[in-house]
């Protein structure tokens, strides 16, 4: 059924009428509509908090920092080294406990990798909540690419929490 031009026009006027009449006007006294707080809205996103902590060496002269970045639902640790033996590649974890009170592996971590310098920059994301909603977390670079004999020592110690 085709519609005539000005049958056309009369129904778009009475739908922008009714449109109007529904939304209200500044100059009625009704109140304006609410605007959709920032904090839910999905078109923000929310901050990402970062920390940053000191990675020590265990009877190693190499030394470096830790950066942890939340999301939802994920954490994201950068280990950044210097000081690492050139070419050399290390096992990482997040540990539960700390430095002082060691205890067993939460998470793998991506292998530590010295370039030729001996510095080392790695990220590694993991699905957890940051901080634990029980217990300390700390980092472990380990002496060598594996956890059989010596290279499971600590070469690197960090605690993700202050």
């Amino acid at each position: 059924m085709l519609v005539a031009p000005a049958a056309s026009r009369l129904i778009g006027c009475a739908a922008l009428v009714v449109i109007v009449m529904a939304c209200g006007s500044a100059g009625t006294g009704s109140s304006p509509s609410p605007s959709p707080n920032a904090a839910v809205s999905p078109s923000l996103t929310p901050s990402t908090p970062t920390l940053t902590f000191k990675l020590n060496g265990v009877g190693a002269t190499a030394s470096g920092t830790m950066t942890v970045t939340t999301g939802a639902g994920t954490v994201t640790v950068e280990v950044k080294i210097t000081g690492l033996q050139p070419m050399s590649k290390h096992v990482s974890h997040i540990h539960i406990g700390s430095c002082a009170s060691r205890g067993g592996i939460k998470f793998a971590l991506n292998y530590v990798v010295a370039d030729g310098q001996g510095d080392a920059d790695t990220k590694s994301t993991v699905n957890a909540v940051y901080p634990p909603t029980s217990g300390k977390w700390y980092v472990v670079v380990h002496a060598g690419p594996d956890m059989n004999q010596t290279n499971a020592k600590y070469l690197l110690c960090g605690n993700l929490f202050k």
